[in-house]
């Protein structure tokens, strides 16, 4: 790709820490445990869902960078919008639904409808959620004094076996979705639609600022696991077991032999991941099963 297209993605769609998480736990949990091929199969359909939406986000960079900024993954409030596009006539919230099969629109409803396997089956989320999420852009940008802007939103089918029919009769509910191929079009069009410019360079560089300041929380995941169920310890890169001990300066596997100087920094990361970045320095040395001198030292290290 040539040198610039990419500005016009101002925050690029990172690995979501809920997957990361999720990660981390199952290598700390049994297999032997009742929850684990679960969060192994909520793992596995995150994972497929994050990889169709990188797919469908590459679309959007050929977008001309002097009109438009992407934001993907952008937490906003209580809510994460798929995606965000900011022009100085309007917002856009991208929103995208992983329904697969032939989709109608059904506007009388406001949903989606499925045809997949030879059964039919409504979907009036995909709408919903956008609509909602429109509320919270508004009342989160008031809050912060941003200058007024319309804000529209734009559902986008990113799964690859998706087939978008449109019925006869047009709406505008109809011409807020289209197929990822299809979205730098609509985004165009919606664009054109809004055509005087509402924000100067100031005020588009004050909405830019405060979006930018959005970040993701952690420490949450949606199993009921309790931490003494799970290994706690530094793992060791070579047999995986959570055996280390800290000597010298040095990590030691009392299993396999192995030696390692930064063995901590993976379980740092997982422990901020499970617990939050607020969590005490208590719950850290506990984690780790080192005495809070050497997790001050350690932590100390891993900054840098």
């Amino acid at each position: 790709m040539k040198k610039g297209k990419l500005d016009v993605i101002v925050k690029q769609r990172e690995y979501p820490a809920q997957i990361r998480a999720g990660e981390a736990l199952l290598e700390r949990l049994p297999k032997r445990h009742p929850l684990y091929g679960q969060i192994a199969e909520d793992v596995k359909k995150w994972r497929a869902k994050y990889k169709r939406e990188k797919r469908a986000d590459r679309f959007l960079e050929i977008l001309p960078s002097d009109q438009f900024h992407v934001y993907h993954a952008l937490p906003i409030a209580n809510t994460c919008l798929d995606g965000l596009i900011l022009t100085r006539n309007l917002v856009l919230i991208i929103g995208y639904t992983h329904l697969s099969g032939v989709i109608f629109p059904d506007p009388a409803f406001s949903q989606l409808i499925q045809q997949k396997g030879g059964k039919e089956k409504g979907w009036p989320e995909p709408f919903a959620r956008l609509q909602k999420q429109r509320e919270i852009l508004c009342t989160w940008a008031r809050m912060r004094h941003l200058p007024e802007l319309t804000l529209e939103y734009l559902l986008v089918l990113c799964h690859e076996e998706a087939e978008l029919k449109m019925p006869v009769v047009n709406s505008a509910d109809e011409l807020k979705i289209c197929p990822a191929s299809q979205a730098v079009y609509k985004v165009i069009k919606m664009q054109d639609t809004y055509s005087q410019p509402v924000l100067d360079s100031k005020h588009f560089k004050k909405w830019h600022k405060h979006l930018l300041e959005c970040h993701e929380k952690s420490g949450i995941f949606p199993w009921p696991v309790d931490q003494s169920e799970w290994y706690t310890g530094v793992g060791c890169p070579v047999c995986r077991r959570f055996e280390m001990d800290f000597n010298n300066g040095m990590w030691h596997c009392q299993v396999c032999g192995h030696t390692s100087k930064d063995a901590h920094r993976k379980a740092i990361d997982e422990f901020y991941l499970l617990f939050g970045q607020d969590a005490p320095d208590e719950a850290l040395c506990s984690f780790l099963r080192v005495d809070a001198q050497t997790a001050a030292k350690i932590v100390r290290e891993a900054a840098h």
